[in-house]
């Protein structure tokens, strides 16, 4: 087993596109540091970055017909670009 580390909260969220390039080359495992912090976050950041590398859909178009995903109130929104987070990196 390989397992690849990521920086979590990168600059327009490049962890993700970092985390899918790893995984295109066959590795399976991934160590994001520092993604649980403490915070009220953790929960809705960790999720959004295992969903976000493993899922198969076009990052630059999505249409999920959640409408909670479209006003926020699912803690990310359905449009593409960087989703911003109340979380500073330390």
């Amino acid at each position: 087993v390989t397992i690849a580390s990521l920086s979590s909260m990168q600059p327009e969220n490049a962890e993700i596109s970092q985390g899918k390039q790893y995984a295109s080359k066959g590795i399976s495992s991934l160590l994001v540091q520092s993604c649980c912090v403490g915070d009220n976050e953790d929960l809705k950041y960790a999720q959004f970055v295992i969903e976000s590398i493993s899922k198969k859909s076009s990052s630059s178009f999505s249409m999920t017909g959640l409408t909670g995903s479209t006003n926020g109130h699912f803690g990310v929104s359905s449009h593409s670009g960087e989703v911003k987070w109340q979380r500073t990196k330390t």
